[in-house]
């Protein structure tokens, strides 16, 4: 008797990792009602995987209406049992108020918990709480810090911030070839904003040998990923020929990419283009309907030039370019 209680007792961890196996298959399979039962069970016997993704479901009603409630109960006691994952769902929940109120000293005890066992994202959130505390709170070296940790760790926004903290001497010497360095690095992860940063500092020479071409390139690399800002800066190459030759048709091309992506200096770019033919067919009613959108987009010279091409032209056309920069606006909304 006392040896078939000892191979029941060997044998339950292979069973509850078998229990665990099929919820997560289940939830994998996209059956959440049953994937919701089985990470139940598991997780009222301790399971601290199953406690997590069983607070994953209730945080985004999966199988189950949403109950953050819930969910902030079940991520507490995972990371109590040690997961850092699950200690820095905690702290981000507190740092939300979801499920809970704000607590910022709770959001930052559990975001330490998961900080300390090298989890880069809540590292990363810790830094975050730091540059964004009041004027009196913040703190710029201790963000640095928690960036450098993150960063190091390979997260690619903590490399990039990490950059923009060296680059604008926030809370510590204005370095930009260390600036150049941790940008290089996010950019080499696809961070677009690391390489928009990268390509700026080319065009500029800041830390790094002027190189229009090396602007170019990695402009282009962030515009692709859909960095509006990246699509203005290459707009701004093609129209002025820096790092390739002018060319006003391409530089359009971007510059209604970024336009459509909200960035204002690309949409006074544009009814420039239209009002001067750059590129395009000259269309003074086109160009002041991107004047109007940058102008209600709240870009300081467009209201201006909202003024200026007004008076050249006809009630109908004011009459459509008004129409049209309020369609394009709603549908924005």
């Amino acid at each position: 008797m006392k040896n078939l209680l000892l191979l029941w007792l060997m044998m339950l961890p292979l069973m509850a990792r078998a229990d665990l196996d099929a919820a997560l298959e289940a939830f994998d399979a996209g059956d959440y009602p049953l994937a919701l039962e089985r990470f139940s069970l598991l997780a009222d016997a301790g399971d601290t995987i199953a406690q997590f993704n069983l607070g994953l479901m209730y945080l985004r009603g999966l199988g189950t209406e949403p109950d953050p409630q819930r969910a902030l109960l079940l991520y507490r006691q995972s990371a109590q049992q040690g997961v850092p994952e699950a200690a820095y769902y905690v702290g981000n929940l507190f740092e939300t108020g979801t499920g809970t109120e704000i607590d910022l000293e709770q959001a930052i005890y559990w975001y330490l918990e998961a900080a300390r066992q090298d989890y880069a994202p809540a590292q990363y959130a810790l830094a975050n709480i730091y540059v964004r505390g009041s004027a009196r709170d913040r703190d710029y070296s201790r963000a640095r810090e928690w960036y450098e940790m993150a960063a190091q760790n390979g997260h690619s926004a903590a490399q990039f911030n990490l950059g923009v903290i060296y680059a604008e001497g926030l809370g510590t010497e204005r370095d930009f070839a260390k600036a150049f360095d941790w940008f290089f690095t996010a950019a080499n992860q696809n961070n677009a904003e690391a390489q928009h940063s990268l390509g700026s500092m080319y065009l500029a020479g800041q830390g790094v040998q002027q190189d229009y071409a090396e602007a170019l390139q990695w402009f282009t690399s962030a515009a692709g990923l859909g960095l509006a800002q990246a699509q203005t800066s290459l707009g701004m190459m093609y129209a002025a020929g820096q790092g390739t030759g002018q060319d006003y048709q391409q530089a359009q091309v971007w510059f209604l990419r970024a336009a459509e992506n909200g960035d204002t200096t690309s949409q006074v770019m544009l009814g420039n283009f239209y009002l001067s033919g750059y590129g395009v067919a000259i269309d003074p009613v086109e160009a002041l309907k991107w004047y109007r959108i940058a102008a209600a987009r709240g870009h300081p010279l467009a209201t201006r030039l909202v003024r200026q091409t007004s008076v050249e032209l006809s009630a109908e056309q004011l009459s459509r370019a008004e129409n049209l920069a309020s369609d394009w606006l709603e549908s924005r909304n």
